[in-house]
């Protein structure tokens, strides 16, 4: 094999100069100059994208924009009569009842926090959840102050967001 002036590489028998017949780009060449144990593996973005579609992902339970609070409130007492501590796992939502466990995921970057309903809230229009600091630094969004998730209940017993959640990244 010979690197050409355009950086393609000819295959035996071949000449640089020859760019339209003989010569291959991209995945075409990798497959011919690979060694034959690389052979038959398949594409892998190709796989990667096969085994995530296999994924049975929750249902979402609901999306929307979240938001945080943290200092203006740590030390006061919340809805359901604890103090709010800015540095644990809680969100403040409107219906769900105190001690749910979510799971909530940031739609942008995939990241996720399971966090235990304590307080009511978001009062703030079109906001679906609002965080302790803790729960915001975990999905990124700390100085964004909002960000856009989706939201899964946690089954009792179930202390982490599922498997296929965390693999789906983005």
């Amino acid at each position: 094999m010979t690197p050409s002036a355009e950086g393609a590489i000819s295959t035996q028998g071949e000449t640089a100069s020859d760019t339209r017949v003989g010569m291959r780009f991209g995945s075409e060449l990798l497959a011919k100059i690979a060694p034959p144990p690389a052979r038959g593996l398949g594409d892998p973005a190709k796989a990667l994208k096969q085994s995530l579609y296999e994924l049975e992902l929750p249902e979402v339970d609901q999306q929307g924009v979240a938001s945080w609070y943290g200092p203006g409130f740590h030390g006061r007492k919340t809805a359901n009569g604890e103090r709010f501590n800015q540095y644990e796992l809680t969100a403040a939502h409107p219906t769900y009842a105190f001690g749910t466990q979510l799971c909530v995921r940031s739609k942008a970057t995939g990241q996720a926090v399971v966090v235990r309903v304590n307080d009511r809230g978001p009062f703030v229009k079109n906001r679906v959840i609002d965080l302790s600091k803790a729960a915001a630094e975990e999905i990124g969004m700390l100085d964004r102050g909002v960000k856009s998730v989706e939201i899964y209940k946690l089954d009792e017993g179930q202390d982490d967001c599922p498997d296929a959640l965390l693999q789906a990244k983005g």
